[in-house]
C-alpha cells in the first residue's frame, strides 16, 4: 500500500472502528456487572424457595409424568459481536435425541434451529431478562408439563470465573437424590401437597429467570472479551498503518528533494544556472 491517500483513508476507517469497539467494550462491562448483581439476588431467592421445595418433595404426591416427550429450552443471544458464545453452546448441546422438543429462545438460536425437526418457536422472541417474562414462559411450560411433556431441561451459558461455560440443567421433574433431600418440617399448613403445588410455579419461574440472567451475564462477558480483542487488534493496525504512512511520506519527501537536486545539477551542467548561485 504505497499510496498516501489510501493509507490515510484506511487509517481513518480503523480509528472509527476502534472507537466503536472501545465503546462497546465499556458498555458490555457495565451491563455484565448489572446482570451479575441480578443473578446474585435471584440465587438468594431461589435458594430460600429450594429449601422449602425439597423439604416437602419426598412427602408430596408423585407429580412426575410417566409418558410424553422431553423438552429442552435453549438460550442464546439476540445480537452478535460476542465471538463464539452461541456456537460453543450449540456444540455443547450437540445431537438432540429425536424424542426431544426444542424451545429456542434468542435470535441466534432461532437462526440455528430454524431448519431442524421437533422445534417449537413460541418463546423465540422472548429473550428478555425480566421476572415477568420468565414467569409467563414457566406458566406455559407447566401447562405442557404432563400434557405431552414429561421432563423439562434448559441449556444456557454461565460465567465460570472469567470464562463462560455451557451447561444443561434439568428443571422438572425435581430430582429426589440424597444431596437435595431435606427433613420434612414438623408442621406444614395447610398440607404438604398444597404447599408443593403453590411453590412449584414460583420455583420453576425462578429457575428460568436465573438461567436467563446467567446467560445474559455470560453473553456480555463474551462480548466484552470479543470487543477487547478487536480493540487491541485495531490499536496494532493503527500503529502499523501510522508507521507505513510516515515511511511512505518520508520516502516521498526524499524523492522530491532528490528530483530537485537532480534537476538543479542538470541545469548547472548545461549552463542554464550559475553553479556559484545554485
Amino acid at each position: 500500500m504505497s499510496n498516501l491517500s489510501d493509507i490515510k483513508r484506511r487509517l481513518s476507517s480503523v480509528k472509527q472502528t476502534r472507537q466503536i469497539t472501545g465503546a462497546m467494550e465499556t458498555v458490555s462491562v457495565a451491563k455484565m456487572r448489572k446482570a451479575i448483581e441480578q443473578c446474585e439476588n435471584c440465587s438468594a431467592y431461589k435458594d430460600a424457595v429450594s429449601d422449602i421445595m425439597y423439604a416437602v418433595l419426598d412427602s408430596a404426591s408423585d407429580y412426575e409424568p410417566k409418558n410424553g416427550r422431553d423438552a429442552l429450552i435453549i438460550l442464546s443471544s439476540d445480537k452478535g459481536l460476542c465471538g463464539a458464545f452461541d456456537h460453543d453452546l450449540f456444540r455443547f448441546v450437540g445431537q438432540i435425541d429425536g424424542n426431544t422438543t426444542l424451545f429456542p429462545i434468542g435470535q441466534a438460536c432461532i437462526d440455528y434451529y430454524k431448519d431442524k425437526p421437533n422445534v417449537d418457536f413460541r418463546f423465540g422472541k422472548r429473550y428478555i431478562s425480566t421476572y415477568k417474562n420468565a414467569s409467563d414462559i414457566a406458566a406455559e411450560l407447566l401447562t405442557l408439563y404432563g400434557n405431552g411433556i414429561k421432563s423439562i431441561s434448559i441449556a444456557y451459558s454461565k460465567l465460570s470465573g472469567s470464562r463462560t461455560e455451557a451447561v444443561v440443567e434439568r428443571l422438572l421433574p425435581l430430582k429426589k437424590d440424597g444431596k437435595q433431600k431435606r427433613s420434612v418440617p414438623s408442621i406444614v399448613e395447610p398440607s404438604v401437597n398444597v404447599v408443593y403445588k403453590t411453590l412449584l410455579p414460583l420455583y420453576f419461574a425462578d429457575l428460568i429467570y436465573c438461567a436467563i440472567l446467567n446467560n445474559v451475564a455470560a453473553e456480555h462477558s463474551a462480548r466484552h472479551a470479543a470487543m477487547s480483542a478487536a480493540t487491541e487488534s485495531a490499536d496494532k493496525l493503527i500503529y502499523q498503518l501510522t508507521m507505513d504512512y510516515n515511511r511512505v511520506r518520508q520516502s516521498s519527501v526524499t524523492e522530491q528533494i532528490t528530483e530537485i537536486i537532480g534537476a538543479t545539477s542538470a541545469m548547472v551542467d548545461i549552463g542554464a544556472v550559475d553553479s556559484e548561485k545554485s
